[in-house]
């Protein structure tokens, strides 16, 4: 049996890399996979580039759409495939060689995972050799590594991320399930996605495989995301966090209080350490953090992060 591997990627300006992609994607050990480019409103290169290998090779196709977002891009990518099996890969990352035959062989061995995942290295366009296992550099590797479903999972995807886009590769049916990507959702769309597997109750299996990895460039695109922006997305998917828990049918009643309490807890930290370093002679920094929760809860902060900042101006001054 030799099932289909659909690669999904979106693809907006990334025309001055799409190429190295799918050069890497053509000499993969497995060769049986389509790839799907979805160019979301590009206004550089990009389509000159992908129709050249769309015209050579018939395992790769092209769709266009206006600017949506990655979500729609990955959603529209779904749409069109006919794989067993969903790889989602950034126009700008790569795959290592063996990554797919791995993990196929792996599924098709272990029809009870639903989503097969991989470590990952990150590495900088100028210097590909030097690798990294964390977006910093800071030599921390913080890939959470387990093989379960339902709470066990849930748990970890409450506090982080458990994988980079790439990593995973999927059952189709699990992507089915939770209607792609969360088009809503903005900056942590990956994360939410995960979650909503889990919460359906997916069963995530790490591979432990020195030849399965995905490969992550870093460069100045991907680095230039303000981090307020960020955090408030953040803060706005742990509210929809409380919702997708009460409705899972994977979960117990007590491991859903468990788990409310600890999204609860982390909500609470993160707005205390956004509201503590936000500028409160901004209207616009307090108009963004008035909007991401409740008005008792935003005077009770603004006061605190005065206070907080009254006396570290006082340490400074001492």
């Amino acid at each position: 049996m030799n099932p289909i591997v659909s690669i999904i990627i979106p693809s907006y300006n990334y025309g001055f890399v799409i190429g190295e992609t799918l050069r890497n994607i053509q000499d993969q050990s497995f060769q049986n996979w389509e790839a799907i480019i979805v160019d979301d409103g590009s206004r550089d290169n990009t389509a000159a580039v992908v129709r050249q290998f769309v015209d050579t090779d018939a395992r790769i196709r092209f769709f266009p759409q206006e600017n949506k977002g990655v979500s729609a891009a990955r959603n529209l990518g779904f749409q069109k495939a006919n794989g067993k099996y969903i790889q989602f890969l950034d126009a700008d990352d790569l795959l290592s060689r063996d990554k797919l035959t791995l993990q196929v062989d792996f599924l098709e061995r272990n029809p009870d995972t639903d989503i097969s995942y991989t470590d990952h290295i990150y590495f900088e366009t100028n210097k590909p050799d030097i690798h990294y296992p964390d977006y910093e550099m800071n030599h921390h590797n913080w890939l959470p590594k387990i093989d379960a479903r339902g709470y066990e999972v849930v748990n970890v995807l409450i506090y982080s991320n458990i994988a980079v886009v790439s990593s995973p590769l999927l059952r189709r049916e699990i992507v089915e399930k939770v209607n792609g990507f969360p088009e809503y959702s903005n900056y942590t769309e990956d994360w939410e996605f995960w979650f909503l597997c889990a919460v359906n109750g997916a069963r995530y299996t790490f591979l432990n495989h020195p030849d399965a990895l995905t490969m992550i460039r870093i460069h100045q695109r991907n680095t230039s995301r303000n981090i307020q922006i960020m955090q408030a997305g953040e803060l706005k998917y742990r509210k929809r966090i409380v919702a997708n828990v009460q409705q899972s049918a994977f979960l117990s009643g007590e491991e859903k209080e468990r788990l409310l309490a600890k999204n609860e807890a982390s909500t609470h930290k993160l707005y205390k350490y956004m509201m503590y370093h936000a500028n409160l002679a901004s209207p616009e920094q307090l108009r963004t953090m008035y909007g991401l929760t409740s008005f008792k809860t935003f005077v009770s902060f603004y006061f605190k992060a005065l206070n907080y900042k009254r006396k570290a101006l006082f340490k400074k001054s001492r």
